[in-house]
């Protein structure tokens, strides 16, 4: 199969610090509040992206890396992880604190979860002059 940018539908998560800004930042209607989290790409188990373009529209992140594997993430990331998509991308709305979290390394995840560790990136996309990090 010949793969193409691939778009997938955002899965929306409402959360009790969530805000009101990333329906009108994504343009998704109808607006919702306390969308605090909107996954873009996603493996997670029972929140798995589905491609909303293309010939595969309909299908899973899941269902596309099982048939294509390295093709779609390279033959080194598809060696460490198999068919488990490594990463979760997400837009993040916060009008309240956070909580602080705890992330295992991938010893302790496999040890205790069978999955794998949690590292993260932020990139502050905007934010407001009365919060600081």
């Amino acid at each position: 199969m010949n793969l193409y940018p691939l778009k997938f539908d955002p899965i929306l998560k409402s959360i009790i610090w969530g805000g009101s800004d990333i329906c009108t930042f994504k343009n998704i209607k109808p607006e919702q509040n306390n969308i605090g989290e909107s996954w873009e790409i996603s493996g997670v188990k029972n929140n798995v992206s589905i491609i909303s373009n293309g010939e595969l529209v309909g299908k899973s992140l899941d269902e596309v890396l099982a048939s294509e594997k390295s093709a779609l993430v390279g033959k080194r990331v598809y060696e460490q992880f198999g068919d488990t998509f490594p990463l979760l991308i997400k837009f993040i709305d916060a009008r309240d604190n956070l909580s602080i979290q705890v992330h295992p390394d991938d010893e302790l995840a496999k040890e205790r979860h069978n999955s794998f560790g949690k590292t993260e990136m932020w990139y502050v996309v905007k934010a407001t002059p009365d919060r600081y990090f």
